[in-house]
């Protein structure tokens, strides 16, 4: 196959799915691992498309939750090493903790396994499932379940939230521009992020540094409002983060 022809393959299927793995191009094109990452770097100078750790992610549309299937698989080895080290370092026995429907929060739930008397609060499926299936007291928010990220929403949530307090939040994040703002893509998902911070006694955000930079369409908080916990960071990519933020920098 021409490299122009298997580009252009690359390029379809990644604006028809807006992110996918090296492995369903390397399938599609019939290419090597090495081939198809060749053709990504080309392709993302061309402004074609966006490399992310595993994969690519379309430029065609702006900031699109992501499906969870292919979200739970990105970047998943940092975002377990994330987990592991808020759940021994913040979670407490005793606590009562809302994990939100994030990726990176969800990979906390078995570490919470071992926290004794800990209930957790949340608003993703996901989650709520995961979390009882560890045999972990839990309480999932009830209103409407978005079909792509399976986060509950809507304004029965934010009611329910508003009648909490929690020990601390667990927060995920689209998105962390350099002047602190922090967003996701849709704006009642961030109402749900904002109630969670305003409820609890210490926020943290747990996100990866694939995020530092990405803009979103809804701003949920700022990082002077929260702790941000992230994989170890790169000279560069400090720069571009504020100079005020509370950061807790996880080493892989």
């Amino acid at each position: 196959m021409l490299t122009e022809e298997r580009q252009s393959l690359i390029e379809n299927y990644v604006n028809q799915h807006e992110l996918c793995r090296v492995a369903e191009l390397c399938d599609l094109t019939d290419s090597s691992e090495s081939t198809i990452r060749r053709d990504l770097i080309q392709m993302e100078k061309a402004g074609i498309l966006k490399r992310v750790h595993g994969g690519a992610q379309s430029v065609k549309n702006f900031s699109r939750d992501v499906s969870q299937n292919v979200r739970f698989s990105l970047n998943h080895d940092v975002k377990t090493k994330i987990a592991e080290y808020a759940v021994k370092n913040l979670v407490h026995p005793g606590d009562n903790i809302f994990i939100d429907a994030g990726t990176t929060t969800y990979e906390m739930v078995s570490f919470l396994a071992n926290v004794p008397d800990v209930k957790i609060v949340t608003n993703g499926v996901e989650t709520a499932l995961c979390s009882l299936n560890h045999g972990i007291e839990t309480i999932l928010i009830g209103g409407k379940v978005k079909d792509d990220t399976h986060a509950v929403v809507g304004q029965t949530a934010l009611s329910q939230i508003k009648a909490m307090n929690f020990s601390a939040s667990f927060i995920g994040a689209n998105g962390i521009e350099e002047n602190g703002n922090l967003t996701t893509p849709d704006p009642e998902e961030a109402a749900v992020k904002s109630a969670e911070i305003a409820q609890t006694n210490h926020a943290y955000v747990l996100t990866d540094s694939s995020k530092i930079g990405e803009r979103n369409f809804a701003i949920f908080a700022n990082t002077k409002d929260v702790c941000v916990i992230i994989d170890k960071l790169t000279s560069s990519q400090k720069k571009a983060l504020p100079a005020t933020i509370n950061l807790e920098e996880v080493n892989k």
